[in-house]
């Protein structure tokens, strides 16, 4: 027969290697932070939050009125446009620190990092141009010329293909990424501002500011495949990550679109600020809008029946956003 006490000693080396399972699961199964940086052009402010806990981790003071942002692969490093001042500033996030900030062009507005982080693409709203320049130190290294004040700006690198909004040409200029030559143009609807891309790079989204709609393209053909009446001066546009549904930001309005992409059909429209610009949408589905004129950023659920879950107030002026990668560094 066994002993009592062994017994007991056997229960209770099962119940502490239980207990212990159970207090390291929530460690282990902590949600990583969904990082995104958002950039206030009157303040001259980077915020960083963390979208899912709907807090401010860090602000970064930045040269005067910043524009457009993007994030390097690794999440490591910002990189922010100042178009009146001529100016890139590039951005250490885990030191919440300006590393330095170099003249490119004239008027550099959309960004977008290129070449495993070594190269950045850069739209010059006054030379009409597509730049590309070193990351380090902001030398150009090429550029090509595109259509009239050029301003949103994405990249499919698997396609090595560059899409610029070409404002005041009503256009999309598509460029090959590595010989940096435009290869087509094709037509949109008034003022073309914000593009995103569908998660597998066949379809392009346009918002037009002036026409109050969304140009769909298909990318495989470069042309323009739909025209959706969207709403009043859609200014922002993001996708979710299984490409069902674009998200439009409408200025003038001050509410967010939802266009289910396989029906076709844009449904209500939900209220989430004054003057709604920049948008993302997070891997886990949610949303988070940049409010221009009062200052906030409303953060919900993709399918949230409230219009924000969460309002953060921000620096003055927020524009635009990005959403760091997953393995981005968290600032202390």
């Amino acid at each position: 027969m066994t002993p009592a006490w062994r017994w007991r000693a056997r229960r209770w080396r099962k119940t502490l290697a239980a207990l212990l399972l159970l207090a390291a699961a929530p460690a282990e199964a902590q949600e990583a932070p969904e990082i995104v940086a958002v950039v206030s052009q009157q303040a001259g402010i980077v915020t960083l939050i963390d979208a899912g806990a709907a807090t401010i981790l860090a602000t970064v003071a930045v040269p005067r009125v910043p524009a457009a942002l993007a994030a390097s692969a690794d999440g490591k490093r910002l990189y922010v446009t100042h178009p009146d001042l001529g100016l890139v500033s590039r951005l250490d996030v885990a030191g919440r620190r300006v590393e330095t900030s170099f003249p490119v062009g004239r008027e550099p507005f959309g960004i977008a990092v290129i070449e495993d982080g070594r190269a950045l693409l850069v739209s010059d709203w006054s030379a009409d141009a597509l730049i590309r320049v070193d990351a380090v130190d902001g030398r150009e290294t090429g550029r090509v010329a595109i259509g009239r004040a050029p301003a949103g700006l994405v990249v499919d690198l698997a396609a090595g293909r560059a899409y610029v909004a070409d404002r005041e040409s009503d256009q999309i200029s598509v460029v090959d990424i590595a010989t940096l030559t435009r290869l087509a143009t094709v037509p949109t609807g008034r003022a073309p501002f914000a593009l995103a891309l569908s998660p597998d790079g066949r379809e392009l989204y346009v918002a037009n500011v002036q026409s109050n709609d969304l140009s769909i393209i298909d990318t495989v053909a470069l042309r323009e495949t739909a025209r959706l009446r969207i709403g009043l001066m859609p200014y922002g546009v993001a996708v979710t990550a299984d490409g069902a549904r674009v998200a439009v930001t409408n200025q003038q309005s001050g509410k967010l679109a939802l266009l289910d992409r396989a029906a076709g059909t844009v449904g209500t429209e939900r209220r989430v600020g004054d003057y709604p610009e920049g948008v993302v949408v997070t891997p886990k589905g949610r949303l988070v809008v940049a409010n221009w004129a009062d200052d906030s950023l409303c953060v919900a659920g993709i399918g949230a029946a409230s219009p924000c879950t969460s309002r953060l107030p921000v620096a003055a002026g927020p524009r635009n956003l990005v959403l760091l990668p997953a393995r981005a560094p968290a600032p202390p």
